[in-house]
């Protein structure tokens, strides 16, 4: 069900975290289009509480575990919230940007055609992400479900910052991969949530036993 629910996106780019898991998540969507591995959207880091499950961790240290969903403690030798903040927000800036200049495609959810990227990461980067671009509270979001989707919008009828008629900087920020029209600031600016932790749960309940929705 969510492979066919991102096939019919129509995107054309698509991006995974180098850690195996996104991959495969990614080759079940049967999208014939190659994905681009980058390290920038892996898994936050946990330090001294990888491998371990968030109900033990929740468990044994409650107050350092709400401390760390706020965004206000930092497991020992991991990555601070605002490291993964800097650095998956980094990376979705520096794809919206190769998105603005991916073939448009038609979209079967809006009246006119968009360019679309599919990005494959991780529970706690996707969160921060989102918090990072001001479209959820930290104390008012649930952790996102395994193989949820999510739809943030970008308008691209945004002001250029450089003149169009400059034709080497242009030139020189598409050698590089950005594009020149879109800033951080504009980006956040402008991102829109349109569907939020959409799971398989959600739409397909008869096909688990004890559907969880959070």
């Amino acid at each position: 069900m969510i492979g066919g629910f991102v096939r019919q996106q129509n995107p054309a780019q698509a991006y995974v975290s180098t850690l195996q898991r996104t991959q495969q998540t990614y080759d079940e969507f049967g999208i014939d289009l190659l994905a681009a591995a980058r390290a920038d959207l892996v898994e936050r880091n946990l330090g001294v509480w990888e491998g371990q499950r968030g109900k033990d961790v929740r468990a044994e240290a409650p107050e350092q575990f709400a401390a760390w969903r706020r965004g206000e403690f930092t497991p020992e030798n991991g990555e601070s919230h605002q490291e993964l903040t800097d650095r998956i927000t980094g990376a979705f800036f520096d794809i919206v940007r190769r998105t603005a200049d991916a073939e448009v495609t038609e979209s079967v959810d809006l009246s006119f055609p968009v360019r679309t990227a599919v990005i494959v990461s991780h529970g706690a980067s996707l969160r921060v992400l989102m918090q990072g671009l001001g479209l959820v509270q930290s104390a008012q979001t649930s952790p996102l479900t395994n193989g949820a989707v999510s739809l943030l919008d970008i308008p691209a009828r945004l002001p250029r910052l450089i003149d169009p008629s400059s034709w080497r900087v242009r030139r020189r920020c598409r050698d590089r991969g950005g594009h020149p029209g879109l800033s951080d600031s504009q980006i956040v600016e402008q991102s829109l949530l349109r569907v939020f932790n959409l799971s398989p749960e959600l739409l397909n309940p008869a096909a688990v036993e004890d559907p969880a929705i959070w």
